[in-house]
């Protein structure tokens, strides 16, 4: 990188600072509840735009899936991501925002009653707290091997230079401060990725001779669905299971996401939100990212292809890591001065929109879980103080896991977007939908999870097989010992159980507690209909980024039938819930 590309490198730094920095008194206005949900005033572009950024961890990522499955590889997270977040939008979102709460954590003392609910809500607050960590330093660590042929920084330097910006934009300006950041950052890492696709598409001989090249060397690339060699159908069957469930995920509907549906300005909002984050995660986000990783496969082949098809092909590149692709796309084009510095921009953009959404979502566990519990008289000026301090107690936690901890990307993206949170998925469900669900389930789910899914994934070399096995073998298990765990321990109290139904009012096995509350007329959608918004929801997702993918195939017919089904659908469904 030459010194034109450090100035806009830089130049991006001080923008993500300026406009985080503004909100800093807006974020102080209602004490730590304002600081942590943006005062309840976020708009659905904004959270829409806001939750996107916040899953665009890193390009490279997409390019290395592409790179290393073809682009079947996407289905590697849209198997779960079209039926997830659709369900979020319609189901989950309304609940998140009406019942006025702070955290996810915070939902455990309002579900639950007792002695036994105070002890989960701090359990499950320190175990999303731990997730942070760990999402950060893996997050870190593909950014580092992400621009490490271009930027020749360790992961200590990268979390110097851009983690120390994000802290500091992040600490002021409190949750108000990263979503207008992260549209920005936003914007720049998706007009980044467009030009770099555009502008070297001719510089390796036009697009058909891309494809031309790779369908010499790997025919099977194009497979636009699973399952493939690399990808059999049962790990995309367990992939649509886990997408059943990924509402009650720390990384999506349960974490970072539900904060912003926290935020929003009612209910309606939250949904709007949601169902654009969902438009905008699924295909216009990727849309340059895929053809970057298609340009990529016609220039590099990977140690696993090494093994399995044979040596490298004449003028193709050995990658020693797939997560290297982007970098090496980058070294392998010509541009123009100052451009790689825009490259880098967008990636920082995205490594920084990420990790601000993740140290103000784990530090908002710290305060209203752990320290407004021991001192709930706290002035508003002190509690965002200390939120501030948690906030970076977070970071130099993540930095210290980033450094020491953090190898193999392949591994930690399937760990991260899959193993890590299996065990705690059918809490999303079985808190709101089944009243006799109890805290001894809850509590079952929150102290075996986490240490499990290390056990299976990384100890017991689970990662090394296919998914489906230790995913499979997790959500099973759960499952069983949540069940009779609370089939063999008493139900919560009927007081608590109808105090959480009037300020909730969930879907589902609740007519119990439903005939003993004061609510009558919910004005609430019935479980029929909500269940067939969901129907719909999924199958515009589905039908979108069929169309995102067979672009690049070049099956036009299947692009249109899929834009229509998108189309069609999805107006559909905003009639039936927003209008």
């Amino acid at each position: 990188m030459g010194r034109a590309d450090w100035i806009v490198v830089i130049l991006l730094c001080l923008i993500s600072l300026l406009v985080g920095l503004y909100f800093t008194k807006k974020a102080g206005k209602q004490g730590a509840t304002g600081y942590f949900t943006g005062n309840r005033s976020l708009p659905w572009w904004a959270i829409g735009l806001s939750n996107t950024a916040t899953y665009q961890s890193g390009n490279g990522g997409f390019v290395m899936l592409i790179v290393v499955f073809g682009l079947a590889g996407n289905w590697m997270w849209w198997a779960s991501w079209v039926v997830w977040m659709p369900l979020v939008a319609i189901i989950w979102a309304r609940m998140w925002r009406r019942m006025q709460i702070v955290t996810t954590a915070e939902l455990i003392t309002l579900r639950y009653g007792g002695t036994a609910s105070r002890f989960a809500r701090k359990t499950y607050a320190l175990l999303l707290f731990c997730y942070a960590v760990i999402i950060i330093g893996y997050i870190t660590g593909f950014f580092a091997k992400t621009i490490a042929p271009l930027v020749p920084l360790t992961e200590a330097q990268i979390l110097l230079i851009f983690g120390g910006v994000t802290v500091i934009y992040t600490i002021f300006g409190g949750l108000m401060g990263v979503v207008f950041t992260d549209i920005v950052q936003f914007a720049i890492l998706l007009i980044g990725s467009l030009a770099f696709f555009f502008m070297i598409v001719p510089q390796h001989g036009g697009w058909s001779a891309i494809v031309g090249k790779i369908h010499a060397v790997r025919p099977d690339a194009f497979q636009q669905m699973p399952p493939t060699p690399l990808i059999p159908a049962l790990t995309v069957a367990m992939l649509v299971i886990q997408g059943l469930f990924f509402a009650g995920s720390p990384t999506a509907g349960d974490g970072m996401t539900a904060q912003r549906f926290m935020g929003a300005k009612n209910e309606r909002h939250a949904m709007g939100g949601q169902l654009f984050n969902a438009f905008l995660a699924l295909s216009i986000r990727t849309i340059p990212l895929i053809g970057l990783g298609v340009v990529a496969l016609s220039l590099f082949w990977t140690k696993d292809l090494l093994q399995q098809v044979g040596p490298a092909p004449a003028g193709m590149k050995l990658l020693t890591d797939p997560a290297y692709a982007w970098g090496e796309l980058v070294n392998a084009s010509r541009l123009p001065a100052g451009f790689i510095g825009i490259l880098v921009a967008a990636e920082a953009a995205a490594f920084m929109s990420t990790l601000s959404s993740l140290i103000n979502w784990g530090s908002s566990l710290v305060i209203n879980d752990f320290y407004r519990t021991l001192r709930p008289h706290e002035s508003p000026r002190s509690q965002v103080i200390t939120s501030r301090l948690a906030t970076l107690l977070l970071f130099i936690l993540a930095a210290f896991v980033a450094i020491f901890y953090v190898k193999g990307m392949v591994s930690w993206f399937l760990f991260i977007n899959s193993v890590m949170v299996i065990f705690i998925l059918p809490l999303s469900w079985l808190r709101f939908f089944w009243w006799r669900f109890n805290v001894w389930g809850e509590l079952a789910a929150i102290i075996l999870g986490l240490p499990l899914s290390i056990l299976i994934w990384f100890v017991l070399d689970f990662q090394n097989k296919p998914l489906w096995q230790g995913t499979g073998l997790l959500f099973f298990a759960s499952n069983a010992t949540l069940i009779v765990v609370t089939l063999l321990t008493p139900p919560e109290s009927k007081e608590t159980l109808v105090n959480f139904y009037e300020r909730c009012r969930p879907p589902g096995l609740w007519k119990p507690v439903r005939e003993k509350s004061r609510v009558t007329q919910t004005g609430d959608p019935s479980l029929g209909h909500l269940l067939f918004d969901c129907i719909l929801g999924t199958v515009a997702c589905f039908g979108l980024v069929v169309a995102t993918n067979s672009m690049f195939a070049g099956a036009w017919s299947v692009f249109v039938a899929g834009m229509i089904t998108a189309a069609a659908l999805g107006a559909w469904l905003i009639r039936r819930i927003l209008i």
